[in-house]
């Protein structure tokens, strides 16, 4: 059975000549001319030969090779060499232009299909039929136009076995030899073998390309390191983030502060990340964050490592988004007509055009932090990040390394890769300051530093940090008293205010003001409900000695408790709360404090959050006057 001989092998010569037959009787079904090629021959236009041409390029290409190699092995002028495609027709051929004539007046040249329905028995179509290598001579061709000729033919195959196209070579009867035959299945085996080689190099260029745009659509620096921590690649983020468009191939250590161990790398790869980086030379002043992975080998051994890393500036966004600090409120939110509110107003709307220091003075609740938020959104910072801190409930010990931040190894506990602090995340935008009249007096010679010199100085570091942070400073202390107390530094203040803002308690800004901020309050949290005439007048005529923050809490807790969607002055509970917000028993001053903190603690049953909130001092100064007047045990 001829359909047995398996796929690109040459068959037996009894297989052959079987095979030669079984095509001489279809040929004669078919109804081949066996005298002439017929005129009305299949042949492409130019077009469509162009077009068969260009979607086996690369095949076309390796044949081309090919065949310049086999004319170093026999003559032009006895040989013509010619490609098929799958479909039997000839793309090309070669050879001297006397051959090639000779083969063109018998329609064996580009454009002619060439199956066994078109020409009978040729060893391109038989090659194309049966898929196996092919030589016939003289009259074992079915047209007569090809007797007196030798001709070999071997298919080509591609990926997955499927057939590409075939090589055939042919010349005169007379040279005829088994060695042909061999020789251009040899040689098709060859192009495939090429063609191998081209497909696999395609996929790696598309692989390579796709990881290359991968890098480059990265979001972040990606640089490559060998293991002899040579820079490879580098993308475009990361040659913007370092200064520099020709780092690939230089040592990593031409970086400086850069430091990389590749065995700590591979051995420990869990505390190279997040890691803090401060470049700063003749050309570049890079502060950045980076994470180092090792790159492994199939055994495990490392072949080098991968830098993923991000500057500054676009971490200080990233924290602004998670920790959900951006500053929202405008001067569109500062509700209020009173002409000492109004004047609070267009002083801070002055400020917000100015990059000075600004010191927001007022009881707590009455806004401060609204009025700094609204200055950072009224300035050129409004995209830059807005950064506020308690200097009042941070302790003491803890709050040089939240304001200035620390490097790695800066003390016991310190994070690996250290930590930016509040003035750094805050560099080209605002860092609020708020209650830095209760910031410790050894905090404040560093801060007067800071405002001195523009220069943040990290615990541990051994560089100092430029900030362009704006810096807004809030408090309810009167600074100018606790100055002359010893307890706030003078040359601080006078640091700090330089446009003083004092925003007046809600009780002196009038019943308009409290109207408007509760009715804004009552339609915030729930628009149907309402208040009544007394609830108005209760309103009115508290003290509101928490100021706005206790209007709106008021308010809040008002909704819950009160019928039929209306406020009354009982739902608000006012009275009672003035009457003890305002029970004050005589004595010395200190003796004054301790009893009011004490009625305090005990009618927030020791709530030490709401009795500060209630005395109007931050936690960490109750907590010192607990301590002062021995208050913790009742």
């Amino acid at each position: 059975m001829t359909n047995a001989i398996p796929k690109g092998t040459i068959p037996t010569n009894e297989q052959m000549k079987r095979i030669i037959s079984d095509s001489h009787k279809r040929s004669e079904e078919y109804g081949v001319n066996r005298e002439e090629r017929i005129v009305d021959h299949v042949k492409l236009s130019p077009v469509e030969l162009e077009a068969r041409k260009i979607a086996v390029k690369d095949l076309l290409e390796v044949v081309t090779a090919t065949i310049e190699e086999f004319y170093e092995l026999m003559s032009p002028n006895d040989f013509m060499v010619a490609l098929a495609d799958s479909e039997g027709y000839i793309l090309h051929f070669d050879g001297s232009e006397a051959i090639k004539s000779m083969f063109t007046s018998r329609n064996c040249s580009p454009g002619y299909r060439w199956t066994e329905k078109d020409v009978g028995t040729t060893a391109i179509s038989l090659c194309l039929n049966m898929q196996v290598s092919i030589q016939l001579n003289d009259k074992d061709h079915y047209c007569k136009r090809a007797h007196g000729l030798t001709s070999s033919a071997a298919p080509i195959f591609g990926h997955l076995g499927i057939l590409q196209g075939i090589l055939v070579v042919s010349g005169h009867s007379r040279l005829v030899h088994p060695h042909t035959l061999i020789m251009i299945t040899s040689a098709a085996r060859s192009i495939e073998r090429h063609m191998r080689l081209v497909r696999r190099n395609k996929e790696l260029t598309i692989s390579t390309s796709f990881l290359d745009n991968v890098i480059e659509a990265a979001g972040t620096g990606l640089l490559t390191l060998d293991k002899e921590l040579y820079i490879r690649r580098i993308n475009r983020q990361g040659k913007q983030i370092l200064r520099s468009d020709d780092l690939e191939g230089k040592a990593i250590s031409m970086l400086g502060d850069l430091d990389l161990d590749l065995k700590s790398i591979h051995t420990n790869p869990t505390s190279w990340t997040n890691r803090e980086c401060h470049i700063q030379d003749d050309n570049r002043d890079v502060h950045f964050f980076y994470s180092a992975q090792p790159v492994l080998s199939k055994e495990n051994e490392p072949l080098g490592a991968v830098l993923n890393f991000t500057e500054f500036s676009n971490i200080r966004k990233l924290v602004d988004k998670i920790s959900g600090t951006k500053p929202f409120f405008t001067f569109d939110s500062l509700l209020g007509t009173s002409p000492t509110f109004v004047e609070a107003v267009e002083l801070a709307k002055r400020a917000s055009l100015t990059n000075s220091t600004v010191l927001l003075l007022g009881e707590t609740g009455t806004g401060k932090e609204l009025f700094a938020q609204a200055i950072h959104n009224g300035d050129k910072r409004i995209d830059k990040p807005f950064v506020p801190i308690n200097c009042g409930a941070i302790p003491g010990e803890l709050l040089e390394s939240e304001l200035f931040g620390y490097v790695e190894g800066a003390f016991t506990g310190a994070l690996k890769g250290g930590r930016p602090g509040k003035f750094a995340l805050a560099s080209g935008g605002t860092i609020l300051l708020d209650e830095i009249g209760d910031m410790p007096h050894d905090m404040q010679v560093k801060l007067l530093r800071v405002l001195q010199t523009g220069e943040v100085n990290p615990i541990g570091a051994q560089r100092v940090l430029q900030t362009d942070a704006r810096i807004i400073a809030s408090t309810h202390v009167d600074l100018s008293k606790a100055v002359l107390q010893n307890r706030f530094r003078q040359d601080l203040y006078y640091r700090l205010n330089i446009l003083p803002i004092r925003i007046p308690p809600l009780r002196e800004r009038g019943a308009d003001d409290i109207t408007t901020l509760a009715n804004y309050f009552l339609k915030k949290n729930n628009p149907q409900y309402q208040f009544t005439p007394s609830a108005i007048t209760a309103l009115i005529s508290y003290n509101w000695p928490g100021n706005v923050r206790e209007l709106e809490n008021t308010i809040q807790r008002a909704l819950h408790v009160c019928d039929n969607k209306k406020i009354t002055a009982k739902n608000l509970s006012l009275t009672n709360r003035s009457a003890a917000d305002e029970a004050v028993n005589p004595g010395t001053l200190q003796h004054m404090e301790k009893k009011l903190i004490s009625a305090t603690l005990n009618a927030t049953n020791s709530n030490m959050a709401e009795a500060a909130r209630r005395l109007g001092i931050s936690r960490a100064t109750l907590y010192r006057k607990v301590t002062q007047y021995a208050l913790e045990d009742g």
